[in-house]
């Protein structure tokens, strides 16, 4: 009599077990566990993106830190400090924010907390202005990605033009800004200083190599678009503004000669200069001429940061030079100064007409 008792008493406790584990995975009271969300693994990219951000912020209150002290308000610094907070903050904005996972809705989790900005001076600007331009124009050489290079060298540009102003200022020698080696070989240092608005970096073979024919073209075109209308400016001005305008005119010649050279396209019949190009009308009134010496170099620097992105990572020093020389010129002609040389031009004080165009004569 007593086996049949025990195998009842089996059945019975596998029926109880199954009805309990039934009841537990229906009431949601025994359940899978499931790893927790991580933080997905960053790219080079976004890491290199992030670090530009930071470096913006950083810049944006070092400026903001220096514009609440007693040398920041004085009356010749305190509009560069402004420039340099706001260009600082475009620049963050561009360059795609603070990162975000997506995890958090807030985005808390994530977000580097901004910290309180210790006490600085306007000469603290002055230094980190200098080291981040190095440092952004460094990475636009050498990063791969073509449309963030472009980007860092705009930006670059605009912080070696924030330091030269806010150093004459304060009354002290503008920093010599000089490109910072960054992930790839970086090219040679150019041999002209690309502050002077006349020194504009000749292309070398190792500079414009991986070049289309259709790039070499627009450098050349717009080269020597920019000589021959500023000789036309030369002949309608006086004194220290004639000399600049003529020392301009014959460096973006030779500019154009040698990047025909390069393409091959030299004296030959597909060489795309021109004889003559279209010029407004008006130009023997100065603030006239003026305004078209600001067009030209505006659209040099337009040509120079387009092909800064079609460029290999590399071979793009001679071109963010030349972007830096014709940004510097535009201001030399009275423009604005711009956060965004080359990309986002300031908004022009002439005529849609003042813009030249090429006359279809050879």
């Amino acid at each position: 009599m007593s086996a049949p008792v025990l195998r009842r008493s089996h059945a019975a406790v596998a029926l109880a077990l199954s009805v309990a584990l039934g009841l537990g995975l229906g009431g949601c009271e025994l359940r899978l566990a499931t790893p927790a969300a991580t933080e997905p693994t960053r790219s080079a990219a976004e890491l290199l993106r992030s670090r530009a951000v930071d470096d913006a912020l950083a810049l944006e209150q070092t400026a903001r830190a220096a514009r609440g002290t007693t040398a920041g308000t004085a009356p010749a610094v305190a509009p560069v400090l402004d420039d340099v907070v706001a260009f600082s903050t475009r620049h963050a904005a561009e360059l795609g924010g603070v990162y975000s996972s997506g995890l958090h809705p807030s985005g808390s989790a994530t977000a580097t907390p901004t910290p309180t900005a210790p006490p600085s001076t306007p000469a603290d600007v002055l230094a980190v202005l200098a080291s981040s331009a190095a440092d952004a124009l460094g990475t636009a050489e050498s990063v791969p990605d073509g449309g963030m290079a472009r980007l860092l060298a705009a930006i670059g540009t605009s912080r070696a033009q924030l330091a030269s102003r806010l150093a004459t200022a304060l009354g002290l020698p503008a920093p010599a800004v000089t490109p910072k080696a960054g992930t790839a070989t970086p090219t040679a240092a150019p041999t002209q200083s690309p502050s002077s608005p006349t020194a504009i970096p000749s292309p070398t073979t190792s500079s414009a190599s991986g070049l289309s024919p259709a790039d070499l073209d627009a450098l050349t075109v717009v080269h020597d678009q920019a000589g021959y209308g500023l000789e036309v400016v030369a002949a309608k001005l006086e004194g220290a503004a004639r000399a600049r305008a003529l020392a301009a005119a014959r460096a973006h010649r030779a500019a154009a000669e040698a990047w025909a050279v390069r393409a091959g396209t030299a004296a030959t019949a597909r060489d795309p200069r021109r004889a003559a190009y279209a010029l407004p009308t008006g130009l023997r009134d100065a603030a006239t001429a003026t305004g078209l010496a600001r067009t030209l170099e505006q659209a040099v620097a337009r040509a120079d940061a387009a092909v800064v992105a079609a460029a290999p990572a590399g071979q793009r020093g001679a071109l963010i030079d030349d972007l830096r020389t014709a940004a510097d010129a535009v201001v030399a002609w009275g423009g604005p100064p711009d956060p965004l040389p080359g990309l986002v031009l300031p908004t022009p004080s002439a005529t849609p007409s003042t813009a030249p165009s090429a006359a279809p004569t050879r």
